[in-house]
């Protein structure tokens, strides 16, 4: 049996055993600090996921008509890892008319309607004693975001990956920083070449009823925004499992890329103490990402008319000018509310206030020169038919 509850109590048990057995983890080494953390972290973790799997059996008996809730032409930014993906995403979020688009704190503690309900309840009657858990909650996000926050902004409220509502699933990819040594979680970040149809199968299944259970409890009306890095790979089985849905393809130059990508993990694998020696998780990740390029590659070739690939330089210059031409080239035409956001954020590259971060990586983590090279000769036959930036018509400009 290979269901999404069976294979996730499958996998969790795998990572667990795999992580408590000394002397066998070669990513993770059990010492004093690696053992604390997970001493730590591992059983709320493993509270926080049985409350979901709870909450999923409540929508099962309270909301049965969320499994036939429709997902209508559902719109996804996929890409390289720190390409820039937050960015359109949250850009495209803007347009709350049109978009609905998941939360932290939805993926995080409410993938279920029954949880979300629940913690609706609880935020209210929070603001009527004068918000004093909502302002804990942001300090302790703060504190536990730490460094990273300055590479990618956390914020509970914020439009966030919904594959973090994955995580009950145990097939969100996050989850390896943390297991490094469980084969499962790296078969996450290549789906298209090291699983199997049932095992596809299940993860999508499972995926399909996170994003039903979101537009359900969003009123069902809205178009589904969903932006996730991690699904790199999973482009193709994206496209089967969603005929009709649409794909925003962010790129950037692999060596910058998979720099940003390692300095991005480093809190992670220092938290967990994994890698100590800095000879594991490298080549793994300079690895999957070949691996995405050679399938983002293929997909936009198979795909033309529902997927369009932006590059981060041109997103960086002209961030409105270039999604704007990506939207229309798969069929969509931009609200004016998305118009206007368009419009500030061209502005805002203009006088240069868009953030900027410069990584590098030590010596054990450059990737195999060979490699490398075939990263880079596929981003550039990827750039050749990426949409550019073109000017808004003056009819959906505002006028002063």
């Amino acid at each position: 049996m290979n269901g999404p509850f069976a294979r996730s109590l499958r996998i969790h048990s795998a990572l667990l055993r795999d992580a408590l057995r000394p002397g066998q983890a070669l990513a993770a080494p059990l010492g004093v600090r690696r053992a604390s953390t997970l001493a730590a972290a591992v059983p709320p973790y493993l509270a926080l996921q049985a409350c979901h799997w709870l909450g999923f059996g409540a929508d099962a008996l309270c909301f049965r008509s969320a499994r036939q809730q429709p997902l209508t032409s559902p719109l996804f930014v996929l890409g390289i890892p720190r390409s820039g993906t937050t960015f359109v995403h949250r850009l495209l979020a803007e347009d709350a008319a049109r978009f609905t688009t998941m939360t932290t704190w939805q993926a995080v503690l409410a993938p279920s309607i029954s949880e979300r309900l629940l913690w609706q309840g609880v935020g209210r009657v929070d603001r009527l004693a004068g918000a004093p858990m909502r302002r804990l909650r942001d300090a302790l996000t703060r504190w536990l975001a730490g460094d990273f926050d300055a590479i990618h902004e956390v914020g509970l409220d914020d439009a966030e990956e919904d594959y973090l509502a994955l995580l009950p699933f145990a097939a969100c990819f996050i989850m390896a920083l943390a297991f490094p040594d469980t084969p499962a979680l790296w078969r996450l970040a290549a789906l298209d070449r090291e699983t199997d149809a049932e095992e596809r199968t299940s993860i999508m299944q499972a995926y399909r009823s996170i994003l039903q259970k979101h537009c359900y409890a969003s009123g069902g009306q809205r178009q589904l925004l969903s932006k996730n890095a991690a699904f790199a790979s999973w482009a193709g089985a994206l496209a089967e499992a969603f005929p009709d849905a649409r794909f925003i393809i962010c790129l950037r130059d692999p060596a910058s890329a998979l720099a940003s990508q390692i300095s991005a993990i480093e809190p992670g694998r220092r938290l967990f103490a994994v890698d100590p020696e800095r000879r594991h998780l490298g080549p793994r990740f300079a690895e999957r990402f070949a691996g995405q390029y050679r399938h983002l590659e293929a997909q936009l070739q198979a795909h033309p008319e529902r997927m369009v690939a932006v590059d981060q330089a041109d997103l960086r210059a002209a961030p409105g000018q270039t999604l704007r031409s990506a939207l229309r080239a798969i069929g969509f035409d931009p609200s004016e509310a998305l118009a206007d956001a368009f419009e500030r954020a061209d502005a805002e590259a203009a006088r240069g206030q868009q953030s900027r971060h410069v990584h590098d990586v030590t010596e054990a983590d450059r990737p195999d020169p060979a490699l490398l090279r075939d990263m880079q000769d596929c981003y550039q036959r990827m750039c050749a038919q990426a949409a550019r930036p073109a000017a808004a018509p003056s009819s959906a400009r505002k006028v002063s």
